[in-house]
Order: structure tokens, then sequence, then C-alpha cells
């Protein structure tokens, strides 16, 4: 199968989406515990805001692959 760079950035946007959910479930879990600094919780709006515009980044890549068309 030839390399496809379309869903190379689909896939790659899309780890990057799901780890920064992954950070902002730790905070939240470790701010429930008393164990995170203010900085941390202040940061998860902006970790949900990042993975929200990284899942759209690689549905568009995603779509890309798919139809071979560029918006």
């Amino acid at each position: 199968m030839p390399f496809n760079s379309d869903t190379y950035h689909a896939n790659k946007y899309r780890r990057i989406a799901f780890e920064e959910i992954g950070q902002a479930k730790d905070i939240k879990r470790r701010a429930a515990l008393g164990q995170a600094y203010d900085w941390e919780i202040r940061r998860i709006p902006l970790l949900v805001q990042g993975a929200r515009t990284s899942l759209r980044i690689s549905r568009l890549f995603r779509s890309c692959a798919t139809t071979g068309k560029r918006p």
C-alpha cells in the first residue's frame, strides 16, 4: 500500500487529541483529590479546546484521504 500523507496526519492529530483528553482527565482526577496545582486546573479548558481542534483537523485529513480532494 502506498504511503498516504493525509492518513498519516489524520492519525497524528487523533493521537494528539486523545493525549490532551487524557491529560485533562488526569488533572481533573487529581484536582478532585486536592493534589493538582491551580495553574494545572486552569489548563483544563485549553486542553479540551485543543483536543476538539485536533479532532476537527483529523476529520479534515481523513476526508481528504478518502475522497482525494482538498478543501
